[in-house]
């Protein structure tokens, strides 16, 4: 059953349009009156009618100011003006307005009922119209989570389809003008069953996806093994290490989510910020690579904090990549593991044609060493320049891989030095000034969160109790100068507070800076 509305000051003609109507249309309609036009607003809010007949000509606000509020509110409304031949002007304007039709006073019965069926059918066809949009709607819906996992996999596993990447990204409704990739992983607990362990990933799984939706436009992988992927993107202002901190917070939040609701520890690799869709494949590969590091400093790693720390870089071909990740881990079982079965596949495809098989390791071994150690050809094509059979090549082969890993570790060592040596550097010349974390993180180009772990595993204390050590032992030596006050070197020490400055030299000390000044005049008097 269909509403309709109709609006005139005089009832009679209310009334007798009410009557032709049910009389034309019997059961058809719920109808409703409006003396004016201020009434007609109001039960258009209310009742929502289908069609409204509207006369022009009423008091207070008349019928075009009327047909104005109430299509402002309700567009699919179907108006028909109802005017004398006297304001047939107006109606031609109504027109104008999106009125649907109109209806001259006085109605006559086959007129009405061609307008009410010309309505009546419009609102059918609308309805199916909606219907059939509501239908793809729904189906549509159904296909973006495929067309989502389709998308994701095809980034993480870098083949081909006959889908195109941004034909993908659009049919998602993402912009992907910049943006990087986060690798979640979750290591099986050994506290769980593996029954209990897989109920809890699956859920974990589910409710994490809603989490991250709810936060931000993102894309979110299907769970492979124990681990998932998510694409996420950014402004395109801002500098890069903004872009790292912002993302390395994100990752805390995410992985205080999942320890917090399901109990289960996860790890986290973060790629670089990279243009474009294509752009994400390469974050992706980082975000991996970071996310499989067995570092114990911390579960969320960036990949710039590694490549700053260890000088790593990506590489291209596949077996290169899987070997080099497992180097990178510095997982010497893993890589031997590797290494055999491209060795063997290797020797089995050369069979007695040792040259050709020592060819392919020489350029494997070049490829690596030049994005590990920088190694030249000449040293490596020099080690293997007298093997002559598969034995000894083997011997050679896995003797340089053993080279390489310790070499590696010999290095990274160095570099975590050398990056912990500059922000020891950074600290002394500042620390009399103010400092804080993040300033000396920014310093030497890594994260705050990284930057503290790593600060606190190479010094073996925490930034704070460093600079507060180098304060203390700077107001000590100040101490031994009787001219100056407590006050002057509370400020040359690099506080700004006295009242907290000996407080905090009690505090390290176990004595104020007064009794430590009176303990070195006694020692001075003594000698």
């Amino acid at each position: 059953m269909y509403r309709l509305l109709i609006a005139d000051d005089e009832a009679l003609e209310r009334e007798g349009l009410e009557m032709m109507v049910k009389h034309v249309m019997k059961d058809q309609f719920e109808i409703y009156h409006a003396e004016n036009g201020r009434r007609a607003i109001q039960l258009a809010e209310e009742k929502r009618p289908h069609i409204v007949f509207m006369d022009i000509k009423m008091p207070g606000i008349h019928g075009l100011e009327a047909v104005r509020e109430i299509l402002a509110r309700h567009p699919d409304t179907r108006i028909v003006m109802v005017t004398a031949h006297d304001f047939f002007a107006y109606a031609k304007e109504a027109l104008s307005l999106g009125v649907k039709d109109y209806i001259l006073k006085p109605a006559k019965r086959d007129e009405l009922l061609d307008i009410l069926r010309k309505q009546i059918d419009a609102l059918e066809e609308e309805s199916g119209k909606r219907k059939e949009e509501m239908e793809i709607r729904l189906k549509l819906n159904r296909l973006l989570p495929l067309a989502e996992n389709e998308l994701s996999l095809m980034l993480m596993m870098d083949y081909v389809q006959e889908l195109d990447l941004m034909y993908m990204a659009e049919l998602l409704d993402l912009e992907w003008e910049k943006g990087y990739a986060v690798v979640i992983s979750f290591p099986y607990q050994e506290q769980m069953d593996w029954e209990q362990f897989q109920h809890a990933r699956k859920t974990m799984y589910e409710e994490l996806k809603q989490y991250l939706k709810l936060q931000l436009p993102c894309m979110v992988s299907p769970m492979t093994g124990n681990r998932m992927a998510v694409f996420i993107p950014c402004p395109s202002y801002g500098a890069g290490y903004t872009h790292r901190v912002d993302s390395l917070q994100w990752g805390e939040r995410l992985q205080a989510f999942a320890e917090g609701r399901f109990g289960l520890s996860a790890c986290m690799g973060i790629g670089s910020v990279q243009e474009g869709i294509e752009g994400l494949r390469q974050s992706y590969q980082e975000a991996a690579a970071a996310a499989v590091d067995s570092s114990a400093v911390t579960r969320i790693r960036h990949f710039e904090d590694m490549q700053q720390l260890e000088g790593t870089a990506g590489i291209s071909r596949a077996e290169e990549k899987r070997l080099l990740d497992t180097i990178q881990r510095l997982s010497r079982d893993e890589a031997y593991l590797i290494f055999s079965q491209i060795f063997d596949r290797l020797l089995h495809q050369y069979g007695e044609n040792i040259s050709g098989c020592k060819d392919e390791l020489t350029a494997l071994f070049i490829s690596l060493a030049r994005q590990l150690t920088r190694h030249s050809a000449s040293d490596l094509m020099n080690r293997f320049a007298g093997v002559q059979d598969g034995k000894a090549l083997r011997e050679a082969v896995f003797t340089q891989l053993d080279r390489l890993l310790d070499e590696l570790t010999e290095e990274r060592k160095r570099r975590q030095f050398g990056v912990m040596e500059r922000a020891k550097s950074y600290i002394h010349d500042h620390y009399k000034l103010e400092i804080s974390m993040e300033q000396t993180a920014e310093a030497v180009n890594l994260s705050p969160y990284y930057f503290s772990k790593m600060f606190k595993l190479h010094v073996g204390e925490t930034f704070i109790d460093y600079v507060t050590g180098l304060r203390i032992e700077e107001a000590k030596q100040l101490l031994e100068q009787e001219e100056l006050s407590f006050k002057e070197i509370c400020y040359m020490s690099g506080y700004h507070d006295p009242n907290y400055f000996s407080r905090i030299f009690k505090k390290t000390t176990g004595v104020t800076p007064t009794e430590y000044r009176k303990y070195l005049q006694k020692n001075v008097r003594s000698i």
